[in-house]
């Protein structure tokens, strides 16, 4: 009788770490699915910047605190997302002077943010851009 006592309880810790880790692979699926979607966010806007040549024609700085939503202009049209995620955008002049090979250069730092349990979570992409 003691035996079978002791094996269920051993079953019961087995059962309840294989639960627990069902549960943070759940979790981290889900994180990790997110992060793939701010990614492809933060990619489609670096490319966009390049292809309408906004660093030279309307150069995008928001401020550094600045929680923007993904669809905000002069993205309206071309990308569609939820109010999950939000955006900041920081394109910058990289010169060194006319003969560097940095001329005509410029940095799209795109960061998208998103909340996770209550945690302020983000990721940034960098894209460089030369002016044709």
């Amino acid at each position: 009788m003691a035996e079978v006592v002791v094996a269920i309880g051993v079953m019961a810790v087995a059962l309840l770490a294989i639960a627990g880790a069902v549960i943070y692979s759940t979790r981290m699926e889900g994180r990790a699915g997110r992060a793939t979607q701010a990614l492809h966010y933060a990619n489609q806007m670096v490319e966009l910047s390049k292809l309408y040549n906004l660093p030279k024609l309307a150069p995008i700085n928001d401020p550094p605190a600045a929680r923007n939503p993904i669809q905000a202009p002069p993205f309206a049209q071309e990308i569609y997302a939820d109010d999950t995620f939000r955006r900041n955008i920081r394109m910058t002049w990289v010169n060194s002077g006319s003969g560097d090979y940095r001329n005509e250069l410029y940095q799209v730092d795109v960061t998208i943010y998103w909340y996770e349990r209550s945690k302020e979570e983000s990721l940034h992409v960098a894209g460089l851009h030369r002016i044709p």
